[in-house]
C-alpha cells in the first residue's frame, strides 16, 4: 500500500519532497482567478459575476471530487470550507436572496473541517491557517454596515460611477434603511444628476419622486429603478 509523503505542516508530498498543493495548478489557478472576478467587480465591469460563479463552480466541484476520491480527507474539507466562504462572500457582496444559507452552510463545513483537521496526525497546520484567515476576513466583510459595503464595492472603483445612477439609488435606500438620511439624500442627488448624464429623463424624473420617500423616512422595501434606457 502506498503512502503519501506529509511535510512539515502536515500536507501532502508530491514523492519529489515538493507539497502537493505547489505541484497542482489549482492550488494556485482558482484563488487567481476569484481576486481577478473581484477586481472586475470593484470595477463594475460587465461579466464579473458569470466569472466568479464558474470559478466557485469549478473550485468546490474540485473540492468534492478529492474528498470522493478518499484521499487527504482533513485538507480536502478545509479547502471546500475555504471555497464556500468564498460563496457566501459572492452571495453578500451581489445581494443574493440565499446569502443567510450560504452563511450557515460555511459555519456547518467549517466546523466539520476543523473536527477532521484537529483529529488529524500529523497535525496539518497550513490549512488551519488558511482557513482561519479566510474565515476571520469573512467575518470583518460582514461587520461592515451593508450601505458602506455596497459603496466600496459597487461605487467607489466603479468606471461607470457618474451615469451608474441605477447603483446610486440602490446606495441611497441601503443608507436610508440604516438611519442616515443625510446621506442618502445626498446619494439621491448623485443619482439623479448621474442620471442626467446619460441622458435619461424618466430616471431622473423617477429619482425625484424617491427623493420624497427618503425625506419621510417612507421608503421600506427597494424595487428596480425603471428607466427609459
Amino acid at each position: 500500500m502506498r503512502h503519501e509523503q506529509l511535510d512539515g505542516n502536515g500536507a501532502p508530498n508530491g514523492g519529489n519532497g515538493k507539497p502537493a498543493c505547489i505541484l497542482a495548478p489549482m492550488h494556485i489557478l482558482l484563488p487567481i482567478a476569484f481576486c481577478i472576478g473581484l477586481v472586475l467587480k470593484l470595477l463594475h465591469l460587465p461579466y464579473h459575476t458569470v466569472v466568479l460563479l464558474i470559478v466557485l463552480g469549478v473550485a468546490l466541484g474540485w473540492c468534492i471530487v478529492q474528498l470522493v476520491r478518499g484521499k487527504e480527507q482533513a485538507t480536502a474539507w478545509a479547502a471546500l470550507a475555504v471555497w464556500t466562504w468564498g460563496a457566501h462572500l459572492v452571495a453578500l457582496l451581489k445581494l443574493f436572496p440565499f446569502r443567510s444559507a450560504t452563511l450557515v452552510l460555511a459555519a456547518a463545513i467549517t466546523l466539520a473541517a476543523i473536527i477532521m483537521l484537529v483529529r488529524r496526525r500529523p497535525l496539518a497546520t497550513r490549512p488551519m491557517q488558511v482557513l482561519g484567515g479566510v474565515f476571520i476576513l469573512a467575518m470583518l466583510i460582514m461587520a461592515v454596515p451593508t450601505a458602506d459595503r455596497y459603496h466600496f464595492t459597487n461605487l467607489r472603483f466603479s468606471l461607470e460611477r457618474d451615469t451608474d445612477f441605477i447603483s446610486w439609488d440602490k446606495y441611497s435606500f441601503f443608507l436610508l434603511r440604516e438611519g442616515r438620511i443625510n446621506e442618502a439624500l445626498a446619494a439621491n442627488d448623485a443619482a439623479e444628476e448621474a442620471a442626467m448624464k446619460d441622458q435619461d429623463e424618466a430616471a431622473a424624473e423617477l429619482l425625484r419622486g424617491r427623493r420624497g420617500a427618503i425625506e419621510q423616512d417612507a421608503w421600506e422595501r427597494y424595487t428596480p429603478l425603471l428607466h427609459g434606457h
